[in-house]
């Protein structure tokens, strides 16, 4: 089996504190979507979440909430973070092309930052894995699509064009394999997928002086 999850990560969520608050992008996105809804009959995951900033923003949304991340450390924090606010999640440890959640089975997918530290090849697997765990009519939400522009592109060792592994310069120093997207190629891997009604925006922002520059896509099945 094709693994996507880079040690690299547990080695990080092991020795840091990592990700304690939600991002922006992703309560903007679950409240213009969801917060009408009866939220215990929504099914959400977290794809990848790491030491569970948006799980437990979810948790206590009240959303029938799941995650799952490759790092054993991660889902350790993460379910420790839940813990002491008394909120409850699905969590379990696992590579991201080996989730064993049925089909069709979500009503949303969050991917906060995830998807991008990978291969093409991987990416294209975990966006066709998605739309397949998504109900008719369920959403994505990707963000942290990095874009060229962002400090770091090129630097560190190539292994395809716009993939990089140990980036030497920028805020992704330091974080394993990082591939930068263009617009079109978005729009090309959620078609690919199936996915329809795509949008996407983009943000830009400097951090102690390096560039940051993303996508954010919302897509439908």
């Amino acid at each position: 089996m094709n693994k996507s999850f880079d040690t690299t990560w547990e080695d990080i969520h092991k020795t840091q504190e990592w990700g304690k608050y939600p991002s922006e992008d992703i309560i903007r996105f679950i409240a213009r979507n969801y917060y009408k809804e009866e939220r215990s009959n929504i099914k959400i995951l977290d794809f990848g979440c790491g030491a569970g900033a948006n799980t437990w923003y979810l948790a206590r949304e009240g959303f029938d909430t799941f995650a799952f991340d490759g790092s054993d450390s991660a889902i350790s924090k993460a379910k420790s973070y839940l813990e002491k606010d008394n909120l409850e999640a699905h969590f379990e440890v696992a590579d991201a092309l080996d989730i064993s959640y049925q089909n069709e089975f979500f009503d949303c997918i969050i991917d906060s930052a995830v998807v991008y530290a990978n291969t093409i090849k991987n990416i294209t697997e975990m966006y066709k894995k998605i739309y397949d765990l998504l109900v008719l009519g369920g959403k994505l939400f990707s963000t942290g699509l990095f874009t060229p522009n962002t400090t770091g592109y090129g630097t560190g060792l190539s292994l395809e064009k716009n993939t990089f592994k140990d980036l030497t310069e920028g805020a992704l120093s330091g974080r394993g394999t990082v591939h930068f997207f263009e617009k079109e190629e978005v729009l090309e891997l959620l078609n690919a997928a199936g996915f329809h009604n795509i949008n996407i925006d983009m943000v830009r922002r400097t951090d102690k002086g390096n560039i940051v520059e993303y996508w954010m896509a919302s897509a439908e099945k």
